[in-house]
């Protein structure tokens, strides 16, 4: 190594060009990174969508969802398949092993589904396989509003056809989902009585519209030498045409034309959801993006389109993003950078006032740019992007830069001071410790080692944050002995702030530090003689601080303030669209009056085709969401302002609101719901698994294990059946389907066609007067005309009864389940959910198993634990391997339950959770710890040389590393301080981890000056000084 070095020195020209053009590449690589807020995480997780119109989810499920699930159950490498069938679509989610190729996975998968195609329902759609998941939230939300009032109405239609097209063209735009506005359609209304007296049904009225409203091709026809196509052309081209074409003829045969029998007109569809935006009626579009795509370059390429479609419909309308969720992206990762940046600032300061020279801070602030841009070349070289889990790991990555940079300047320094020439003391000083910090370097790496090979989500989230923390360690460490020693000799002759040293503050700065180093040499003086005292001080510290473990909540991951919340409201059922409407205005006023609220999108009910809405639960006209966004500079967090809201907003009984935070980001990847609890019951017979939540939740809110909670099973949907008196229809030759359809056009109508009228294409509606069918009795006397032409009451041929359904039937596997969705209380430990579902009565094939966050932390505590003691074994390993001593590699290893110290206490006060950043902060520790006892046993080494006095020995080594160790701490902990203290958008995911860093790196400072002192002065006094193996 001293080679390198020696070769650093006689050519720093040489050395200095090669790092200026790593930089050069690096801000190339740096100019070209993608910015995303956490790694690219292509989730191995497809849906497969099926639409069956006006089917129970008792039909959907029978009828598709079980078989496409047991045919899909064969596909290799799937992990669990859950599935949720609803009134009319049946939504199957297949979540498949991280080590999957999904791109192969789903090609398997829709081999299956054409298998078993011919066995669905006609009138079912083909099942759609894809990425998108529909369950996760839109990436990007735009409002549009018409240009003129007048347009208002034909707004949607315009949309439909020239702007979501537009935006669904975009590469990595999954679904594009419009809500609000006004949708026309084309309504062959049926007169009843007019009906009857004609002697026609509806089946006939249909059959006639579908089969006159055709172009079909007829083959060719040879004329001379040529064949020419023949085609029939049919479609309709008017209104007109529809009013003239032919049900039937009577007994004298005369034709019966539509008309006779119905109303044909243009109007508007009775409207079952609405969008508004700041208390305005408009139109929104919900983008959502393919699993695994970065939403950052997405809304990039929106911005183009929607310039491009502003520009091109001026006078129509207008279209603006009103959320954008890579604005949060984008703050959050130049908060973290310009939090390296401070931290930087502040160990210059430190280092300037502890080195008490311009030389080593300068060259300090010339090698920080040169390490950071080297990193990113490297990032672009692995294809890692910009995101908090990358620069959270550069940012300790700098740290460590801090780390071995001090100690080669101390060294230099010190080498300095003995009169030594700049080429000599850069060779000797680097040299001298190239040892300890290759070490230091290569404990850090080992620690983040098990990580990196850790398959499953969590190894796959915070890889990126170990290879950066690797890379940037890595790149630290070349840096430090070739960069510092190089430039050291260039700035030889450069006498920087000369004068400025003898200042007052830089004379009381050194006054200070000569104070500090007296006091620590008298205290390990004492220590020394009599080590009780400390010994029962850290034992005290030790127990006193692992009591707080057990009041800190848990929780996978902190969640974020990205400035944004969501209230979700359930008004009392078969409420009407209007009345839910009424309601949302009046919390729209309330939001809008407060100062820290930018904007407010609202969602009331559902279109027959927001299948994503009936998903999440947000379907039915007494349902609506809304959105709060706030502004960036609001004087409240989010918090607050909810906790304030709850007290202001306040309804009846019948009207449920559920405040949900969007802070939560990982947790929304692995559950959707973004529950910290997630149970699910297991079995087949919807009551009783009704029964068993219901008993569930009255357990755990009794028990204030969990709060906030809500079962799958608990919204009930009122309907009316129509059971068939098969019996008296076979006799009439009436089939069950043959009455249905009459039931379905007269209760609803059916869209059985479309037709190109005033340049649009619009649906052509088949129903029954409404006027006519009001009511339950009017219903039941519906006329229905029988093969032998005679026509018989709807009330003779069914029995109509009113009945309380599920609105949605789930299961996980080969199982109905009924979910439980909550957050944790005080109470709100494994062990009491274990406790619990133990005491639990349950009838013979029926189970209670833990799912969501629950079981996220759980497994991902089980691997960080397995991680932490693998990386605890290497360091004792590669210590064993570098002092050749099995007996003081054992001590520095028994030192690590001590960093515990003052950590969980730390984190009580701060109001933080244990989580998993906390605990990576404590694998990170790991490494320091080792670091520092690595540093000062080298240090001891070279002392035991120059004294024969054990005891003096002792002491001056650890004189000598006082100034380098806390120079380490020093700059390391300030770097961290706005991380820590959250000065920056997206600072909470990192601030646990960064204060677990910061008291473990104090408590470090300690042990490495006092404790291992003492423990290797007793350890080599009974060795009598000899090397101890």
């Amino acid at each position: 190594m001293k080679t390198i070095v020696s070769f650093c020195v006689s050519k720093p020209i040489t050395v200095l060009m090669t790092w200026i053009a790593i930089v050069i590449f690096g801000i190339i690589g740096l100019k070209n990174a993608k910015i995303t807020l956490l790694p690219e995480i292509a989730f191995p997780r497809i849906s497969v969508i099926t639409s069956y119109p006006n089917a129970s989810p008792e039909e959907i499920e029978n009828l598709i969802t079980k078989p496409l699930t047991d045919s899909i159950g064969t596909v290799g490498g799937i992990e669990k398949v859950t599935s949720e069938s609803l009134e009319g679509i049946s939504i199957i989610t297949v979540q498949f092993s991280f080590n999957t190729s999904i791109d192969f996975a789903i090609i398997e998968l829709r081999e299956k589904i054409d298998l078993i195609r011919e066995q669905l329902p006609q009138d079912a759609t083909k099942p759609i396989a894809t990425r998108f998941d529909p369950s996760q939230s839109s990436f990007q939300e735009i409002v549009i509003f018409p240009k003129n009032e007048s347009d208002s109405k034909s707004l949607r239609s315009f949309t439909e056809e020239n702007i979501k097209v537009l935006l669904e063209r975009i590469d990595g735009i999954a679904y594009v989902q419009i809500s609000g506005g006004f949708e026309k359609e084309i309504r062959v209304e049926i007169d009843p009585e007019r009906m009857t007296t004609y002697g026609v049904s509806i089946p006939e009225i249909q059959r006639s519209i579908v089969s006159a409203n055709i172009n079909v091709p007829a083959g060719t026809l040879p004329v001379g030498n040529k064949d020419l196509l023949l085609r029939t052309v049919g479609e309709y081209k008017s209104l007109e045409d529809i009013k003239d074409t032919v049900i039937s003829t009577n007994n004298a045969g005369v034709p019966i034309p539509i008309g006779s029998v119905a109303s044909v007109y243009g109007t508007f569809k009775e409207r079952t959801g609405l969008a508004r935006y700041n208390g305005k009626d408009c139109i929104i579009l919900y983008l959502y993006k393919e699993s695994g795509r970065n939403s950052v370059e997405l809304s990039d390429k929106v911005r183009i389109e929607l310039e491009s479609i502003n520009s091109k419909f001026s006078e129509k309308l207008s279209a603006q993003p009103i959320y954008d969720e890579s604005i949060f992206i984008r703050d959050s990762v130049w908060g973290l950078i310009w939090s390296l940046i401070i931290g930087a600032v502040l160990a210059f300061i430190v280092l300037l006032l502890l080195i008490q020279s311009f030389r080593a801070p300068l060259i300090l602030l010339l090698i920080i740019p040169f390490s950071l841009l080297a990193t990113f070349l490297i990032f672009y070289v692995l294809n890692i992007s910009l995101n908090m889990m990358s620069l959270g790991g550069l940012a300790l990555g700098i740290g460590m830069l801090f780390d071995t940079s001090n100690v080669v300047f101390s060294s230099i320094e010190r080498n300095i001071a003995k009169r030594k020439t700049i080429q000599d003391s850069s060779i000797e000083g680097t040299s001298e410790v190239t040892g300890s910090i290759v070490s230091a370097t290569l404990t850090t790496i080992i620690v983040f080692l098990p990580i990196i090979f850790i398959k499953s989500f969590i190894g796959i989230l915070f890889s990126e944050m170990a290879i950066a923390i690797v890379v940037s360690i890595s790149i630290s460490l070349l840096a430090s002995i070739t960069i510092i020693p190089t430039l050291y000799v260039l700035l030889e002759k450069i006498e920087i702030g000369s004068r400025l040293q003898n200042t007052r503050f830089f004379i009381y700065s050194a006054q200070l530090y000569d104070n500090a180093l007296a006091s620590y040499e008298s205290k390990l003086k004492q220590y020394l003689e009599r080590p009780r005292k400390l010994y029962m001080a850290l034992l005290f510290g030790l127990i006193f601080s692992t009591q707080f473990l057990f009041f800190l909540p848990s929780e996978f991951m902190p969640a974020v303030d990205n400035g944004e919340f969501i209230i979700n409201l359930e008004n009392s059922p078969n409420s009407t669209l209007i009345n839910t409407t009424n309601i949302v205005e009046t919390i729209e006023r309330t939001l809008l009056s407060d100062k820290n609220i930018k904007s407010v999108i609202s969602k009331i009910g559902s279109d027959n085709e927001d299948f994503i809405s009936k998903i999440n639960g947000g379907a039915g006209s007494n349902i609506a969401k809304i959105r709060v966004l706030l502004h960036s500079n609001s004087s409240k967090s989010t918090k607050e302002i909810i906790e304030g809201l709850r007290k202001r907003i306040s309804f009846t009984e019948n009207i449920r609101l559920n405040f949900e935070g969007n802070g939560d980001i990982i947790g929304k990847i692995l559950d959707p719901h973004g529950s910290q609890l997630h149970l699910e019951i297991h079995g087949e017979d919807l009551r009783t698994l009704t029964d068993i939540g219901k008993d569930l939740i009255t357990k755990l809110e009794k028990d204030h294990i969990a709060a906030d909670l809500r079962s799958t099973l608990e919204t009930k949907k009122h309907e009316y059946v129509v059971e068939f008196n098969t019996i008296k229809a076979s006799s009439l030759k009436l089939t069950n389907d043959y009455i249905s359809q009459y039931i379905k056009v007269a209760s609803y109508g059916a869209n059985i066609s479309r037709i190109r009228y005033q340049e649009e294409d619009l649906n052509i509606r088949l129903l029954v007067k409404r006027s006519d069918i009001d009511n339950l009795n009017k219903l039941q006397s519906l006329n229905i005309k029988t093969p032998a032409g005679e026509f018989v009451r709807l009330s003779q041929l069914a029995n109509i009864r009113e009945n309380v359904s599920s609105g949605s039937i789930r299961r996980s596997g080969n199982s109905r389940i009924n979910a439980i969705y909550g957050n944790l209380d005080k109470n709100g430990t494994s062990e009491k959910i274990d406790q619990l579902i133990k005491s639990l009565k349950l009838p013979t094939g029926y189970s209670v198993k833990i799912g969501g966050e629950t079981e996220n932390i759980e497994k991902s505590y089980k691997e960080l634990f397995f991680a932490f003691i693998l990386a605890s074994a290497l360091i004792y390993m590669l210590l064993s391997s570098q002092f050749q001593s099995l007996r003081l590699s054992a001590i520095m290893i028994c030192t690590i339950p001590l960093m515990f110290i003052g950590i969980f206490p730390a984190l009580f006060l701060f109001g933080k959770s244990f989580n998993i950043s906390a605990f990576l902060g404590l694998v990170l520790l790991l490494g320091v710890v080792v670091d520092n006892a690595s540093l000062y046993f080298e240090y001891l080494l070279i002392s035991l040389k120059e004294y024969k006095d054990l005891s003096k020995a002792i002491i001056e080594s650890g004189k000598i590393v006082f100034r380098p160790v806390l120079m380490n701490n020093l700059t390391t902990i300030l770097g961290l301080v706005p991380v820590a203290f959250e000065f920056q958008k997206g600072a909470e995911f990192q601030s646990p981890m960064a204060i677990v860093v910061i008291v473990g790196l104090l408590s470090s400072f300690l042990f490495s000056l006092f404790l291992l002192p003492i423990l290797f002065f007793y350890l080599l006094k009974e060795q009598k000084g000899s090397a101890v193996r």
